[in-house]
């Protein structure tokens, strides 16, 4: 019983890095009406700075450290947004195309500032609890903590704001809220350097209990996707129960399984998804025309 419980804590923990990645999945979607391939190397930019800080720079404040992980990870979200994504004028697939170029970009800056080993930020607090046995350090608190204040946050300034509900407009149709005085491109560069923070976030909390490799954003950013999209992409309330499934199906594989295909079931959980909306988009069904039950016509009645 105790071992589950463990693998449980340890779901809630990757549940969290999950959700809060993917609620950077969703406000862009939301706002600009595209994905943001770039989402895991953002969060590996987080982890690579707060490193790169604590170890050349000698800050061990987490509380300055988190400003200025968040705030150079924002800015560059904010200059890529700016210089690159607005000039395409809304055009999903283009956006697509350009954040994949973003992302390999920005994992060669990754690789030159971190070793090839995995880096491990320092804990911003040492020890834990361990309630019926079960132990649960501090920084995962943390983790659980964050998680939980930002997603509380995000749904309050959707649901309950003005700027919230406009951003959300923005998708759901842009040339009606261009025309209705809406400045468009502004609240998707907000949007879009939002996520990049709440991506270096993730990082700047989850680095310290896991590690991270500067190629190893691009998993955890798959499986965050894959967290949101379960339920439908762009609502956040889903996101949650699509975390904690991922999250789920990967650590009681790895626990009562075997460690070494975790992933590949859960990415082809990813397939299945993928599948669906694709099928979704362009009005087919999911079982193909040649494996479908057809049935006999009836005879009209009173024939």
């Amino acid at each position: 019983m105790i071992d589950f419980l463990q693998t449980t804590e340890g779901v809630v923990t990757a549940a969290a890095a999950y959700l809060l990645i993917g609620l950077g999945w969703n406000l862009v979607y939301n706002t600009c009406g595209y994905l943001n391939l770039a989402m895991g190397t953002f969060y590996i930019l987080g982890a690579v700075f707060s490193w790169k800080l604590e170890a050349a720079g000698h800050i061990h404040s987490p509380f300055i450290l988190v400003v200025l992980v968040c705030a150079a990870v924002g800015a560059i979200g904010f200059a890529a947004e700016r210089l690159l994504l607005r000039r395409l004028g809304g055009n999903a697939l283009n956006a697509l195309i350009v954040t994949i170029g973003l992302n390999l970009m920005l994992l060669q800056l990754a690789m030159k500032l971190s070793p090839a080993t995995v880096i491990r930020p320092e804990l911003f607090i040492s020890g834990g609890i361990s309630p019926g046995g079960v132990h649960i350090s501090y920084q995962e608190l943390i983790v659980w903590a964050t998680a939980a204040a930002v997603t509380a946050g995000l749904f309050v300034f959707f649901t309950r704001t003005d700027l919230g509900r406009t951003m959300r407009a923005c998708t759901d149709n842009r040339p009606a809220a261009e025309g209705l005085g809406i400045k468009v491109p502004t609240l998707a560069t907000i949007a879009f350097t939002v996520s990049a923070i709440l991506a270096a976030l993730a990082a700047f909390v989850v680095a310290p209990t896991q590690g991270s490799a500067y190629n190893s954003g691009d998993l955890i950013a798959i499986k965050a996707f894959m967290a949101v999209s379960i339920v439908g992409l762009g609502r956040n309330g889903g996101a949650i129960f699509g975390a904690f499934l991922v999250a789920a199906v990967e650590g009681y594989v790895a626990r009562y399984w075997n460690p070494e295909i975790s992933n590949i079931v859960v990415l082809s959980g990813f397939l299945v998804v993928l599948y669906v909306y694709a099928v979704r988009s362009t009005g087919g069904r999911f079982v193909p025309s040649w494996m479908r039950i057809r049935r006999r016509p009836t005879a009209p009645q009173g024939v």
